[in-house]
């Protein structure tokens, strides 16, 4: 019994979402069903990894957005200065013109923006199944490799709009969708993938460096305000206690 009750409370608002009626209607059989539809996807989701990785993209939503949009203005204002780039890298004759310099841009946004959902959600989903596998290592070791295995997981969506934008970004094709049609063509699925080793060699170590050190440096932080906050906790204490003593002498 308690296993059932257990399986049947809402543990996230991943399953409450799934379980609400999308209709707004209030009749008896639209509640019966969409409970049952959310101790289905409970029994799911509960306590896992997967439970981890929409944990946190709910409890982030707003910071995801947030970013979602910081990193779509950035990309947009800075794509003419990528362009020009790969340009340069291409050796192609006129880099600096202006035609062309935002080809490719809506791959690109959309290769970049759930990207960074992946691979921060996908992190937080191998960080707690290995904390709880290997409780015995060092953390350090379980964020570095979690850091690891996150990029990889939002590498396997960045690499293929990286592709289409450098092949459109020097004129290989006039636009995205053009560099979808001829990529394939050409080499069929592991074209969208060249380089993928080449750009997991440059973003695993940045990715391992900077998730790594805010995860100390944020574990550094709470001990010591942990520490301060025990410390006023004592010192009120004290100060109370010798208000008390005064009270009873006067």
């Amino acid at each position: 019994p308690a296993a059932a009750s257990a399986a049947a409370a809402p543990s996230s608002t991943v399953a409450s979402v799934i379980s609400a009626p999308r209709g707004g209607g209030g009749k008896a059989s639209s509640a019966s069903s969409s409970d049952a539809a959310g101790a289905v996807a409970v029994a799911v989701v509960k306590s896992g990894p997967l439970d981890a990785f929409f944990r946190t993209i709910r409890d982030a939503r707003r910071h995801l957005a947030a970013a979602g949009v910081a990193r779509s203005v950035s990309i947009f204002a800075m794509y003419p200065v990528d362009t020009i780039k790969t340009r340069m890298q291409m050796e192609q004759p006129n880099p600096l013109r202006m035609t062309g310099l935002y080809n490719g841009v809506g791959g690109s946004l959309l290769g970049q923006v759930p990207y960074g959902v992946l691979t921060f959600g996908s992190y937080e989903m191998y960080k707690s199944y290995l904390l709880k596998r290997f409780p015995d290592v060092r953390p350090v070791f379980l964020y570095a490799l979690s850091a690891v295995l996150g990029d990889v997981t939002g590498s396997g969506w960045l690499c293929p709009s990286e592709v289409v934008k450098q092949q459109t970004q020097a004129g290989m094709y006039e636009s995205a969708g053009a560099a979808v049609k001829g990529i394939w063509a050409k080499r069929g699925f592991r074209g969208f993938y060249q380089g993928y080793l080449g750009g997991l060699s440059r973003d695993i170590p940045f990715r391992v460096a900077q998730l790594t050190s805010y995860e100390v440096t944020k574990s550094l932080y709470l001990k010591v305000k942990g520490r301060r906050m025990k410390k006023a906790a004592q010192e009120s204490s004290d100060d109370a206690l010798a208000a008390a003593a005064d009270a009873v002498e006067l």
